[in-house]
C-alpha cells in the first residue's frame, strides 16, 4: 500500500504541469509522452515529421490532457525560438523540457564527412542547447523549472564505427550534467538520461559492411530493451527529479570499465575487431569465426524475419488441494486443479534478457477449485523468474458464481540442486479480484510422470 501511495503521489506532483517534449512523434519520445499524459500533464509535443506528429496527437488524444503539436526542426535556431516565445506567450512558463531528439549516425571517423558531423552536432547537440537557453530565462525569471537531456548509452561504450555519434552525445551529458549543479541555484533541476540499445526505427536504416556490424543489427532485439521500457524509467526519474539516470545496469558497467586503462583497453580492442571494416580481413583468416558468425546471423536472419510470428506453446496440469479461509467457504482440504497451455507468440521478445516480455508466457485453460467452481476458464501470465528472483509465478483471473478471482502461485527457491522439488511444488493464494480479500490457499503439483506428456505438447506456433 504505501508503494502504491509512493507512486501515485508522484504522478499527482506532475498533473497539470505543463511538458514539451521534442522527437515525440514515435520511439521514446511517443511513449514519454503517453506516461506524462497518464500523470495528467499538459503536452506540447515537437518533431520535424508533421505526419507522425499528427498521428501522435490523435493516439494521446483519449488520455484526457490538453495537447498542442508543432513542426520543429530542432536544428532550426530561429524555429525554436519562435516556438518558445509562441509557448510562453500562450502559458506564461514551461515546466519540464525533454530534449529527446536526435539522430544516429553508423561510420569510421575517417569516412565521416564533416557535412555528417554539422548534421550530427546541430541536431544532437545545438538542438538541445537552443531549446535550453530559449526556455532557461523564464523558468529562472519563475524559480522553478526541469531540464532533461537525453543522451546515449554509447557516451560510455564508444563502440568503433559509432565514434561521431558517441563523441557528440557524450558532450551533451558533459553539459548536461554540469548543468544540474550550475542551475541549483535558481530551483531548476536538471536530469541526464543515458538510454541503452533501444529497439526503434532510430537503428532501421543502420547498415554495415562488417560481419560483427551485421549481426550487432540483427541481434538487437535480442539485447535491445523497448521504447515503453525507457519512457517508464525516464518518467520515474523525472519524477523524483533524479540527476542521472543510466537506464540500463550495462550502461554504469561501461562506465567504470573506462575508468580503468587496461579494462578500457581490452574492451575497445575486442569491438574494434568485431566491428572495423579493418579487421574484415582477418575474419577471413579464421574460418572457423567466420562459420560461426554467418551461422548466427542467418538464425537470427530468420528469427526476425519471424518476428511477430514465431512462437511456442505447451499444455500443463498441476493439481493438489486448497483450504478457504474463514467465511468463504466450507472447511477442510479440498481438491483444485488448473489445466493451462502457455507460451508466447513473440519468441524475439521473449528472448530479449532486457525486455519487458523476457521469459513472460500468456497463459489460458481451466480452473477447478472444489466448492467454488469446477472447470471456470481463466486467463494470464507465467513468468519464469529463474534468474531475476529464482521463482516461477502464475497470475490468471477466472469469474465464479458472479465475483471475480485472481490467483497468484509460485514455485520458489528455484536452484539447480533442488529442481525436482522447485519445478513441481506451487504454493498460491485466491483473492477478491476488486477488493484483494484473500479466499484461500493452495498447494498444488507437477507430477513427475506427467513430464513425457509435458514435453511432448511442446508446439511451434506461427
Amino acid at each position: 500500500m504505501e508503494l502504491k501511495s509512493f507512486f501515485r503521489k508522484e504522478k499527482n506532483n506532475l498533473k497539470g504541469k505543463l511538458v514539451l517534449i521534442t522527437g515525440a512523434a514515435q520511439g521514446i519520445g511517443l511513449h514519454t509522452a503517453a506516461e506524462f499524459a497518464n500523470a495528467g500533464a499538459n503536452l506540447i509535443l515537437t518533431d520535424i515529421n508533421a505526419e507522425k506528429l499528427e498521428e501522435a496527437k490523435h493516439r494521446l488524444s483519449r488520455k484526457g490532457v490538453k495537447i498542442e503539436i508543432y513542426t520543429v526542426d530542432v536544428a532550426d535556431k530561429e524555429a525554436v525560438q519562435q516556438l518558445a516565445e509562441t509557448v510562453l506567450e500562450k502559458y506564461g512558463k514551461l515546466d519540464i523540457l525533454i530534449n529527446n531528439a536526435g539522430i544516429g549516425h553508423h561510420d569510421e571517423l575517417e569516412d565521416t564527412s564533416l557535412e555528417t558531423w554539422e548534421k550530427l552536432l546541430n541536431v544532437n547537440l545545438w538542438g538541445s542547447l537552443y531549446h535550453i537557453y530559449a526556455f532557461l530565462p523564464a523558468m529562472k525569471e519563475a524559480g522553478k523549472g526541469h531540464i532533461v537531456n537525453v543522451s546515449s548509452g554509447q557516451a560510455f561504450f564508444r563502440m568503433p564505427t559509432w565514434g561521431a555519434y558517441a563523441a557528440i552525445k557524450l558532450a551533451m551529458g558533459v553539459i548536461s550534467e554540469i548543468m544540474h549543479y550550475e542551475l541549483k541555484r535558481y530551483n531548476i533541476k536538471v536530469t541526464t538520461v543515458y538510454p541503452y540499445m533501444v529497439n526503434t526505427g532510430f537503428y532501421k536504416d543502420v547498415e554495415s559492411d562488417t560481419l560483427g556490424g551485421k549481426l550487432s543489427m540483427l541481434l538487437l532485439p535480442l539485447y535491445s530493451q523497448k521504447p515503453e521500457t525507457v519512457a517508464k524509467i525516464i518518467f520515474k526519474a523525472v519524477s523524483r527529479g533524479k540527476r542521472v539516470e543510466m537506464v540500463n545496469p550495462l550502461n554504469t558497467v561501461a562506465k567504470y570499465l573506462n575508468t580503468f586503462p587496461i579494462s578500457s583497453d581490452i574492451l575497445n580492442k575486442v569491438l574494434t575487431f568485431f566491428l572495423s571494416e579493418s579487421n574484415e580481413k582477418l575474419l577471413e583468416k579464421i574460418p572457423s569465426l567466420q562459420i560461426a558468425l554467418f551461422t548466427i546471423m542467418n538464425l537470427s536472419s530468420k528469427l526476425q524475419n519471424a518476428s511477430g510470428e514465431l512462437g511456442f506453446s505447451m499444455d500443463e496440469i498441476m493439481q493438489g488441494e486448497h483450504e478457504f479461509v474463514n467465511g468463504f467457504g466450507p472447511e477442510g482440504k479440498k481438491r483444485m486443479i488448473f489445466k493451462v497451455n502457455w507460451g508466447t507468440s513473440q519468441l524475439i521478445e521473449w528472448l530479449n534478457p532486457f525486455g519487458d516480455n523476457f521469459m513472460v508466457n500468456d497463459l489460458e485453460g481451466t480452473v477447478s477449485i472444489d466448492g467454488l467452481c469446477q472447470e471456470a476458464p481463466c486467463s494470464g501470465k507465467l513468468e519464469l523468474k529463474y534468474f531475476s528472483e529464482q521463482k516461477i509465478k502464475y497470475t490468471f483471473e477466472f469469474e465464479a458464481a458472479g465475483e471475480d478471482y485472481i490467483f497468484i502461485g509460485e514455485k520458489r527457491n528455484i536452484y539447480p540442486w533442488n529442481l525436482p522439488y522447485s519445478h513441481t511444488c506451487c504454493f498460491g493464494e485466491l483473492r477478491l479480484k476488486d477488493s484483494n480479500e484473500l479466499v484461500s490457499t493452495s498447494i498444488t503439483h507437477f507430477r513427475l510422470d506427467t513430464l513425457p506428456e509435458f514435453l511432448s505438447s511442446f508446439q511451434i506456433v506461427r
